[in-house]
């Protein structure tokens, strides 16, 4: 058993849009208000909430998986104690940079392997992207 039979990704979203007062919007997905709901969380300082209702689990759910809310917090813990978020003014984007960044925090050791793996996967011209980006004036 995996632990996902019968799990609803969306049933946080659902509950906690109703607590902090952020409707579903008329024909939007339930994928859709999901990472609205958790930009608007995000946004507004409720960082754990957020990365609960984007993954679908609390933060101390033992079936979170990587990628989980924790991963997300520790990454936004970590871009808070650098003085930095990677993409202040798109919360919803931020969810996605706070879960990249807690992963890395989390795995920094496998870092360099994995950072390999996706120029390998990518190609050559993305690790020039990569170094142009980091390294522009």
């Amino acid at each position: 058993m995996t632990g996902n039979e019968g799990f609803d990704r969306n049933a946080l979203a659902l509950s906690y849009g109703v607590d902090f007062g952020v409707l579903r919007l008329w024909a939007e997905s339930n994928d859709a208000y999901r990472e609205r709901l958790s930009g608007v969380l995000r946004g507004s300082g409720k960082i754990i909430e957020a990365h609960e209702v984007f993954s679908g689990r609390r933060y101390d759910d033992p079936e979170q998986g990587v990628v989980g809310p924790m991963a997300g917090i520790t990454g936004a813990l970590a871009q808070a104690m650098s003085g930095r978020d990677y993409s202040p003014h798109n919360p919803e984007r931020q969810i996605g940079d706070d879960i990249a960044t807690g992963v890395v925090v989390k795995e920094g050791r496998k870092l360099e392997e994995s950072i390999a793996r996706i120029f390998g996967l990518l190609g050559p011209e993305a690790g020039m992207d990569f170094l142009d980006s980091r390294y522009k004036k």
